[in-house]
């Protein structure tokens, strides 16, 4: 577990960044007092407009949480956060969001089909699908997000429902946007890569007057996969945004992001005997013709005042619309009761095995409406300090869907079939028409109080609260036969978050907390006959922590321990499969660790490790299971990323990500097996405006799986890693 850090900003410069970081944990912070007063900070970053940025939490973007809605110091904040900077991305290279997650340990990818597509991550063991944010406004749609106007990616460990309301539990992703500073620079990044990548994108920011600047992002990219011959991604994107006011008691900030998807997707390969299919990387089970469309529109209005005297008023508004197209040919054994071949046994010879293509291919558009209304107070009641953040907030979402015929059980030769060991991805798709239109609108309200209450100087007392009212109406037209399905629901839960830090010296502390979470039956915009009557699932999580900052400052050690329940999970009446209950259990207990920062002038260090021992319990597909691993759940997980500055123009980097073995299905029947993937880096700073940079990604060539899909023994895919992805890449400032 690594907690908050931040590099310095960076808009183009290849400086060793400055930054707060976290670290090792509870066992070393009584080690670390003795070292941390005698060693100097490590040295400042160079900044695009030629100062420096002193060593420590450096954050800049359109919203942030730690600072606003999380108002104490990273060193303090009694929660397991971990911030991904964007000096952090430009060094590894991390185009996507997925990419940049994968330096977060606890985090493993789902893949999906139909209209759960786009970026599915699990988080300490849960579901994180729709517990995605964008500026602190829940950005839950189906797409894959880039990271070209991203600042900076916080990971908030554990339930979050006084901050996020629904959802996060195991814990919550906000990406922060890229802001307007009153720095002007120009930046344009060109990305050339042996998996036919073509990448560019422009960053720039311009002073209008002495408190205010607009700054546009804009990328486009053409490329494939390295080793998945027919996965291939176009896409492009903009972002302009202007704030007036800046460093003024108002401020307001307008920001607008376009992204486009138009992409040939990867289905994956299929398990067969309870592990991936041993076929080459390049296996394509999928079809030339499949398509993964989206069109993101994302439009906020921020504004800040700042009354003097500790008040502030913060109002954020978006307004987003999420449209796409999946054309989507997954492989599927189909079943045998329906002239299918079933999935193969040990017996079967694989080559032999014949692979049917499902297709549960889908389109729509969903909109998002939010309003959040923040109060910051900052006052004392005698001894007491309080630090108190209220607020309430508003939204409406809409879910149009359009479900496309899937032929396949009733006909499995509809594509033909393809042989497990040559399969064909030229065959043609028949048109499929449209079976089912669903269209859910959903309202939400919230109000919620926190109040951090410093007890003097070694104590800090946190009490939130949160109500929620969530309400979702779900309308079915099945198009063959003309019937029509009407659900509604409606669920009010309040949240209860309590949390002690105590800080014995200023560069260290312990914390203690509690938190809770929920997910509602119509979390993902969507219900069913099953759980139109089932109230929210709910969780609840104890941490401690401890953490520890060595070496002047730039270096933060951490460390957390952690306990999530979750007993009342939907599962299946084991008297009645039509009917789902809210009976099942999930438990996922562990500890993290992590280490980030700069260790003497020259090196920086980001690495954690994360166990997690998870079971969960309840009624499936095929009869009760209990006591068995959470689907797609590592135990062991680590990551690990070093850069080494050898000069002031040479900088190299070595990173490492092992993820241990998962299971895929809920009855431990079918697993992925462990992988190492070892990544490497060089740059060089030409001069002051140029930057030239390599990146050699999974160095090793190493075959191993990364996203996960599991139904049924019939109904599986695993989507295997990139191989070896060289990429150059110029950074050029004007």
């Amino acid at each position: 577990m690594r907690a908050f850090h931040s590099r310095a900003d960076d808009d183009g410069s290849s400086g060793l960044s400055g930054r707060a970081i976290t670290g090792l944990g509870i066992c070393l912070s009584a080690w670390g007092g003795a070292a941390a007063a005698d060693t100097a900070p490590p040295a400042p970053d160079p900044q695009p407009d030629g100062s420096a940025s002193v060593s420590g939490v450096v954050v800049t973007g359109v919203r942030p949480l730690m600072g606003d809605k999380i108002p104490l110091t990273p060193q303090d904040t009694p929660q397991s956060v971990t911030v991904v900077p964007q000096k952090l991305l430009q060094d590894e290279a991390a185009n996507r969001l997925s990419d940049a997650l994968k330096n977060v340990p606890g985090i493993t990818l789902n893949a999906g089909e139909g209209a759960a597509r786009g970026d599915t991550v699990n988080l300490r063991g849960f579901s994180a699908f729709n517990d995605f944010f964008l500026d602190g406004i829940r950005d839950a749609a189906v797409y894959n997000r880039d990271t070209f106007d991203i600042q900076s990616i916080e990971v908030l460990k554990g339930p979050a429902a006084t901050l996020f309301g629904r959802g996060s539990t195991g814990g919550a992703i906000n990406q922060v946007s890229k802001a307007p500073r009153l720095s002007p620079f120009d930046t344009l990044t060109a990305d050339i890569g042996a998996n036919d990548e073509y990448r560019a994108a422009l960053d720039l920011d311009q002073p209008l007057s002495a408190t205010s600047a607009v700054r546009l992002n804009a990328m486009g990219e053409l490329s494939g996969v390295a080793g998945r011959d027919d996965v291939k991604n176009r896409r492009w994107g903009v972002a302009p945004a202007a704030a007036v006011g800046i460093g003024e008691a108002t401020t307001v900030t307008l920001a607008y992001l376009h992204l486009s998807e138009d992409d040939t997707p990867d289905v994956g390969v299929p398990f067969v005997n309870g592990a991936p299919a041993p076929v080459p990387r390049g296996a394509d089970f999928g079809l030339t013709s499949n398509r993964a469309i989206s069109n993101v529109d994302i439009g906020t209005f921020l504004l800040r005042h700042d009354f003097g005297g500790g008040v502030s008023l913060t109002n954020t508004f978006r307004a987003a619309n999420y449209a796409f197209d999946y054309r989507f040919d997954a492989p599927n054994f189909g079943s045998a009761a329906a002239g299918g071949q079933g999935p193969p046994t040990a017996a079967t010879p694989l080559a032999s095995i014949l692979v049917g293509r499902d297709s549960p291919s889908s389109s729509g558009d969903q909109t998002n409406i939010t309003d959040q209304l923040d109060l910051t107070d900052r006052f004392a009641t005698g001894p007491l300090d309080h630090v108190l953040v209220a607020g309430i907030e508003v939204a409406r979402q809409t879910n149009d869907l359009d479900r496309d015929v899937n032929p396949f059980n009733a006909n499995n030769n509809w594509v033909p079939e393809t042989p497990l060991l040559d399969p064909n991805p030229n065959e043609a798709a028949p048109f499929e028409p449209i079976s089912s239109t669903q269209a859910t609108t959903a309202n939400s309200e919230a109000a919620y109080v926190s109040d951090t209450i410093g007890l003097g100087a070694q104590f800090d007392l946190i009490l939130g609260a949160r109500i929620d009212r969530f309400a979702a109406d779900y309308h079915q037209v099945t198009l063959a036969t003309g019937a029509v399905l009407n659900l509604s629901r409606v669920d009010v839960v309040p949240s209860p978050h309590i949390a002690l830090v105590y800080k014995p010296a200023p560069w260290q502390s312990f914390y203690v907390s509690f938190g809770t979470s929920f997910d509602p039956s119509a979390e993902a915009l969507a219900l069913t006959a099953k759980t139109a009557n089932l109230g929210p699932v709910k969780g609840t999580t104890y941490e401690a922590g401890a953490k520890t900052s060595l070496l002047g400052g730039g270096l933060l050690l951490t460390g957390a321990v952690f306990h999530t329940e979750v007993d009342n999970a939907q599962t299946d009446d084991p008297d009645n499969p039509t009917v789902t209950v809210l009976d099942g259990n999930e438990t996922v207990q562990g500890f993290e660790l992590g280490a980030a920062g700069h260790i003497g002038q020259r090196l920086s260090l980001d690495a954690g490790y994360t166990w997690l021992d998870g079971k969960t319990s309840g009624i499936g597909p095929s009869g009760p299971y209990a006591g068995t691993v959470i689907p797609n759940l590592a135990r062991n997980a680590v990551n690990v990323w070093a850069e080494y500055r050898l000069d002031p123009a040479w900088e190299v980097g070595l990173g490492a990500n092992y993820l241990g073995r998962r299971f895929a299905d809920v009855y431990d029947t079918a697993s992925v097996p462990a992988y190492l993937v070892w990544s490497a880096m060089a740059s060089w700073r030409v001069n002051d405006k140029l930057t030239l940079q390599v990146n050699a990604i999974n160095l090793l060539n190493t075959l191993y799986y990364d996203s996960v899909y599991y139904t049924s023994a019939a109904e599986n895919h695993v989507i295997p890693g990139a191989g070896r992805t060289v990429k150059l890449t110029a950074r050029a400032s004007f």
